[in-house]
């Protein structure tokens, strides 16, 4: 049996203390080696290179496509089940990113725009 606290062995089993850490013991004090299991249905690659971050972040720049190749690229690799957890974790930030750029592109340019209409009214 281990302490839940420190993970070592306890060897008597009436203490009512870690001989290790000090831990008080209790009656759910114990608990039993367990095997956590692996995915391995996920391959396991490299992780994102710095040409490829660069690379993703300039595909929005392309002209008409660049956008929409962008955020389909980021969903697919956020969402895709084969996809191994770093570039799931890459894919997820940068779309959490993106949609907070996109908020405040939409409050600057929404108290932009009341700007310049309510100046417009006072000309008239």
């Amino acid at each position: 049996m281990q302490c839940t606290m420190c993970g070592r062995e306890i060897t008597n089993p009436n203490a009512n203390y870690c001989d290790y850490c000090g831990t008080a013991l209790g009656t759910n004090v114990y608990r039993e080696e367990t095997v956590q299991p692996t995915r391995t249905d996920i391959p396991k690659g490299d992780r994102v290179s710095t040409w490829m971050f660069l690379g993703i972040m300039c595909l929005p720049m392309i002209p008409f496509v660049g956008t929409i190749a962008y955020l389909v690229f980021l969903f697919y690799w956020a969402f895709a089940p084969s996809i191994e957890d770093s570039r799931k974790s890459f894919a997820r930030a940068l779309l959490i990113y993106t949609g907070i750029m996109l908020v405040f592109t939409f409050i600057l340019f929404g108290t932009l725009f009341a700007g310049i209409m309510s100046g417009m009214s006072n000309v008239l």
